[in-house]
């Protein structure tokens, strides 16, 4: 019998779909699993924004919408980006996704051919390689350490740039490490980005969870590549919305335009009772940003202060999103009942079959001594979460 498409063969599956599926077997045996795997606040959708979605449902607004989405959310989303980054784009050089990750992926598809290169520093999201892949391109990994922040440099950038180079994929909040760019780091990279002529996605889904009074910047910042610049972003983390799947690509006209065709091919449209909850999100108050931000920053700290007081373990304070990505490397090559811990995989799998706590492998983000955590859960949950991983890293020898 034929078997799967050479493209659908090369795709890993994501090391937290892996690891929930093992958590899942286990709290189904009865294990009190304690899992920091989850990439969403726990904070509920605030009422406000349901309520637009009951309305939109008894108003009859459940058929098919235009495939770039519906007008009134993307003038929304227009004026969000003027009023709060001073960028000007059109409603037609917006296209709202059935969520960001769609977006930053049609993105790809949209300006790259078979070999072109795509740079993406490390540590990444996990799905951008498999999205490279998707889309025939090459990945070219830009490795970080502590010293620049995780983060790269101009200078890194430019020395990566050949003729084949097509994408820079930028995530700021980053997604492990909590990274922020400055605004200065921004635009020196962007004075690279503009002088060697490749696209940048810009996905900056994170926007507005950031920490000490941390400025975030928006790529938007800079001029001289707004035509270059695919801006992605939607509502699943700032609104507390990510089972909604709503976001958006900012991008030039002919892109847009691009996107837009494939878009309704592919899904038709972004569900359409979704983007009338987002329009309420978009138009309505946001004082529940602040009250998850407080709560965010006191979990934050607690997970800093308890990870960096372990032997052995070291962690880059983040400065954005809701994750610590701390380096577990002083345990690597250590072994406790004939289980050696040589990788990331190794060890998240040791803590969760021995000590019920399921975080996420470092090597789904390309630093293989790290692992994810998610601190966008209750104090409660972090407590017992993070005793557990004390006493399991005290055990290994």
């Amino acid at each position: 019998m034929p078997g799967l498409s050479q493209k659908f063969s090369q795709i890993s599956e994501s090391q937290t779909v892996a690891l929930n599926s093992l958590m899942a077997k286990m709290k189904r045996e009865g294990r009190d699993v304690v899992a920091l795997g989850a990439g969403e606040p726990d904070f509920d959708t605030p009422q406000h924004i349901k309520d637009a979605a009951i309305t939109a449902i008894r108003q009859g607004k459940t058929k098919y919408t235009p495939a770039d989405g519906i007008m009134d959310l993307k003038e929304a989303i227009s004026k969000w980006l003027a009023d709060d980054y001073g960028a000007v784009y059109k409603p037609s050089e917006i296209i709202v996704t059935p969520g960001a990750k769609y977006a930053v992926f049609q993105a790809l598809l949209a300006v790259c051919n078979p070999g072109d290169e795509v740079l993406l520093p490390v540590p990444y999201w996990v799905s951008y390689p498999e999205q490279v892949k998707l889309a025939g391109a090459v990945l070219k990994p830009l490795e970080t350490d502590q010293n620049t922040g995780l983060k790269i440099t101009p200078e890194q950038l430019d020395r990566a740039i050949t003729d084949k180079t097509k994408v820079l994929i930028l995530n700021s909040p980053s997604n492990p490490s909590g990274a922020v760019y400055s605004a200065e780091e921004l635009e020196e990279l962007a004075r690279v980005i503009e002088k060697r002529g490749i696209y940048v996605i810009s996905d900056e889904i994170y926007d507005k969870i950031v920490y000490d009074g941390v400025q975030f910047a928006s790529m938007t910042k800079y001029p001289g590549i707004r035509e270059q610049l695919l801006l992605v972003n939607g509502v699943s983390k700032s609104f507390a919305m990510t089972g909604w799947r709503i976001g958006y690509l900012a991008a030039p006209q002919e892109i847009a335009t691009g996107v837009k065709k494939f878009q309704g091919h592919t899904t038709s449209n972004p569900t359409s009772i979704s983007q009338y909850a987002a329009l309420g999100g978009m138009n309505g108050p946001k004082e529940f940003i602040n009250e998850m931000m407080k709560a965010f920053t006191e979990r934050r700290n607690y997970v800093h202060t308890r990870l960096t007081n372990m032997p052995g373990v070291s962690c880059m304070l983040p400065q954005g999103a809701f994750y610590a990505f701390p380096d577990f490397g002083a345990y690597m090559g250590t072994s406790q009942d004939g289980i050696e811990i040589n990788s990331s995989i190794d060890l998240c799998g040791y803590l969760l079959e021995k000590f019920d706590v399921a975080i996420v492998p470092g090597i789904a983000f390309g630093m293989d001594t790290h692992a994810r955590l998610s601190f966008a859960t209750s104090m409660e949950i972090l407590e017992k979460a993070l005793n557990r991983i004390e006493r399991g890293l005290a055990s290994l020898k």
